[in-house]
């Protein structure tokens, strides 16, 4: 885990390398901007409780929450269209996900007896970046209506409760896709101003407590997001 972490960062160093260092001509611009995104979290949970084989449980929950970011892109102005490359990094924590099922246990803490309480789990994701091509069509109006594909990255502190076992908080790596689209306008002083919907995909995250246990949660981030940049 640590090595993934640690080329994470490289990667990350890389990226805002490479767009800091290009050449910026009437063909090519830098910018750098904030992002406000409203997103849903949808997980869809599973619990293999007791690892009995018998008892289990399933949960679709959706949590709202809001975050902010920091992005860092290039513009390859190609006429009718342009292409864009950036780095979007959250530099806060956020929950991106939490639960409470309710749990009757034969493997309980005491020598046989049944217990009975909820089962809760949280995911904290941290340093959270995307890497992203945004193709765009140069309308009539000025205005660019543009495409986005990405790739993500983060942290995760995923923590589980179980009535049936010790407490058990693991370090993760939670990577996955990001596709959307959305429509940009220049405002005067070299500003501009994104509105964006996209989906991100990420992949299967699970933790396993002492009694073997297995929490598995599938999350997906629809967000519609509103960025305003600088052109340098």
């Amino acid at each position: 885990y640590k090595e993934e972490i640690i080329m994470k960062k490289i990667l990350l160093s890389l990226a805002v390398v490479l767009v800091y260092i290009m050449p910026a001509n009437a063909e090519v611009t830098r910018a750098l901007g904030l992002t406000v995104s409203s997103a849903t979290i949808e997980s869809s949970l599973k619990d293999d409780i007791d690892s009995n084989g018998t008892v289990n449980t399933r949960k679709d929950i959706s949590n709202d929450i809001a975050y902010g970011s920091i992005f860092l892109e290039v513009t390859n102005d190609l006429g009718a269209g342009s292409i864009t490359f950036g780095v979007d990094v959250i530099p806060m924590e956020a929950e991106f996900d939490a639960k409470t099922v309710a749990q009757s246990s034969l493997k309980a803490k005491g020598d046989g007896a049944a217990t009975t309480g909820n089962n809760k789990g949280t995911v904290d994701v941290s340093q959270h970046i995307t890497a992203y091509v945004q193709p765009g069509y140069v309308m009539p109006n000025g205005m660019t209506v543009f495409l986005t594909a990405g790739y993500v990255t983060a942290d995760v502190d995923a923590e589980v409760q179980s009535i049936s076992s010790t407490n058990k908080t693991e370090s993760l790596s939670l990577d996955g896709i990001k596709l959307g689209g959305g429509i940009k306008a220049d405002l005067p002083n070299d500003m501009f101003v994104k509105l964006e919907y996209a989906l991100t995909d990420y992949d299967d995250i699970s933790v396993t407590t002492s009694n073997n246990t297995k929490v598995t949660a599938d999350m997906d981030n629809e967000a519609l997001s509103l960025s305003l940049g600088k052109k340098f």
